[in-house]
């Protein structure tokens, strides 16, 4: 694919830019360009498109298209517990101290940006209930997840996961946190319920406030 990238005229890719910007309201010249070629050259392919010039018209014809490249572009990538090593971390230095300087009766407010389909969120409130169930305290939880992909934040509100998309939990965990329903797994309600899932543009929303 490389030799496709190096043909992309530049006026014509910033013009599908523009037709995305003007589309679903997202400035993608801000994100990692070699990542956002490769991507219009694979709906070029799907499409049997030979060059970008046609694209850009194709685009210009057929709106929908546009939307499919946008949901392309937000390549979902997470699992749950993805990096242990910082979740080791998080339950044994992190929590410790925003715990300890948190006057009674204020809640713990976590804000995950790029949530993606909710493992990290999930994975987050798994950590901290296993936290506080080892201390007496009556501390709240609040987690705010965000994310661009509106396909994301439904997945991740209904909290449904396949066998697969579970490797990183264990057998202790499954069984506390999850119920199965065919042949899915889902994240127990109490846990759902301290996750608030929205999409959000981190490049142009407004940032969340008062956050742990």
């Amino acid at each position: 694919m490389v030799p496709f990238l190096q043909k992309i005229n530049e006026d014509i890719f910033r013009q599908i830019l523009a037709l995305l910007r003007v589309r679903v309201g997202v400035d993608f010249s801000f994100y990692k360009q070699t990542t956002v070629r490769r991507r219009i050259i694979r709906r070029m392919v799907m499409l049997q498109l030979e060059t970008i010039t046609e694209y850009l018209d194709y685009l210009k014809k057929n709106k929908p298209e546009l939307d499919i490249l946008f949901q392309d572009l937000l390549i979902p990538v997470t699992s749950f517990f993805r990096d242990h090593a910082t979740f080791d971390i998080l339950c044994e230095t992190v929590f410790p101290e925003i715990i300890k300087n948190k006057p009674e009766g204020i809640p713990l407010r976590f804000w995950i940006a790029g949530c993606s389909t909710g493992q990290e969120a999930y994975s987050i409130v798994m950590c901290l209930q296993e936290y506080l169930s080892d201390h007496i305290t009556t501390t709240r939880v609040q987690i705010f997840a965000t994310d661009l992909s509106e396909k994301a934040i439904k997945k991740a509100r209904a909290g449904v996961y396949t066998k697969k998309e579970l490797d990183g939990i264990s057998d202790n965990r499954l069984q506390q946190f999850f119920i199965k329903t065919d042949g899915h797994y889902q994240v127990k309600k109490p846990i759902r319920d301290m996750c608030i899932f929205a999409v959000h543009n981190f490049l142009k929303d407004p940032p969340f406030a008062k956050m742990d």
